[in-house]
């Protein structure tokens, strides 16, 4: 099970990056939060550090125009991101590229 800090992590990296591509500011979130929040707020949640409520939670996704799930999900690694974690393992955990390879295999399946 991952951890409650880490949960809250992969929530707030979701909502920044939702907020992003909607192109919302901090500020403009927090306004449309009943009850009202501040835009600290939501730069803590952002950044891990605020618990949420299962009804400010629910507002996000309507706000950010995303399922609640869609922000409880941890996104993919695309691929070609998987080639520069082999690589990393491979170069700090000195691994055969085989090895790495089979290292990062796993983190993924664990991760998903």
């Amino acid at each position: 099970m991952a951890s409650i800090e880490g949960f809250y992590q992969q929530l707030g990296s979701a909502v920044r990056r939702r907020r992003l591509e909607r192109g919302l500011t901090q500020g403009d979130v927090a306004a449309r939060i009943v009850p009202a929040v501040t835009r600290a707020s939501i730069a803590n949640l952002e950044l891990g550090h605020q618990r949420v409520l299962a009804h400010t939670l629910v507002q996000l996704s309507e706000i950010l125009g995303v399922s609640v799930a869609e922000l409880l999900s941890a996104p993919p690694v695309p691929s070609s991101d998987w080639d520069a974690v082999i690589g990393a393992l491979q170069s700090a955990l000195k691994l055969p590229r085989a090895r790495a390879a089979r290292l990062a295999r796993r983190i993924e399946a664990a991760s998903s």
